[in-house]
């Protein structure tokens, strides 16, 4: 029959392009769920050194390492950073000050062997201390 063959080839050109299309929505879902697990773990970060004013530096980052790690995203201490900027000090705060914590992630793509696609997201958060 005539056209069966045509048929097969246009699929056969299509196909790689709706793979492609396929994998970059799960690729931006993955993306979106990365920058969401980044804002938490800075917001808790930022939670508890609200609280936890007397304790050392690495102890909120440890708490915004566990947060984002608990949801899959591994981070380490060196991708938060904690800071009082009210008096552009180191940590501790002092109370009526506020504690930002940023927390960095480079997000690798699915995409990467086709287009070099590494992504560095950042999110701060900053809480007032009591």
């Amino acid at each position: 029959k005539a056209g069966e063959g045509q048929s097969m080839v246009e699929f056969a050109l299509i196909l790689p392009l709706l793979i492609i299309i396929i994998v970059g929505v799960f690729d931006l879902g993955r993306a979106f769920f990365a920058y969401i697990t980044i804002t938490n773990a800075a917001r808790e970060g930022a939670r508890y050194g609200t609280l936890h004013t007397d304790e050392l530096v690495g102890q909120v980052q440890s708490a915004a390492v566990t947060e984002a790690t608990s949801s899959g995203i591994n981070i380490t201490s060196g991708n938060v950073v904690v800071t009082c900027p009210d008096t552009a000090t180191a940590w501790p705060c002092g109370s009526g000050e506020s504690v930002k914590v940023t927390v960095s992630y480079t997000f690798n793509s699915w995409l990467n062997m086709i287009i070099p696609a590494s992504v560095t997201m950042q999110r701060s958060v900053e809480m007032a201390v009591p």
